[in-house]
């Protein structure tokens, strides 16, 4: 699984919840997390919408070109249904909006992967 955010303490969240379910690795960029997907190849990635440098959109576009298989969950603290609707558009299997309950986001996740 790859969380990509480019808050440390959301990542730190993440990372901590998930630890227990799978191999986790994160990216505070899209660079980074394009780097860590052809390095990792995760079945999973929990993307944020909102970062500098490359948006999440940009980032989901590039990584479902590396990887048609990735399953990626889109973050985001705001509720723009435009935004939603050009993620699923682009691949994103799952839209969660920021502040979310862990535990719902672990049953989301289980989903998915099954």
């Amino acid at each position: 699984m790859l969380v990509v955010d480019d808050n440390a303490d959301m990542r730190e969240l993440l990372l901590g919840a998930f630890a227990s379910i799978a191999e986790v690795f994160e990216a505070a960029d899209g660079p980074a997390a394009l780097g860590q997907i052809k390095a990792h190849k995760p079945q999973l990635m929990l993307l944020d919408v909102s970062m500098p440098e490359m948006s999440g959109l940009a980032v989901l576009e590039a990584a479902r070109a590396l990887d048609p298989t990735l399953v990626v969950v889109m973050l985001t603290g705001e509720s723009d249904l435009g935004v939603a609707k050009k993620a699923l558009d682009l691949g994103a299997r799952s839209f969660i909006t920021k502040p979310f309950d862990v535990e719902v986001v672990l049953d989301e996740l289980r989903r998915l992967l099954k």
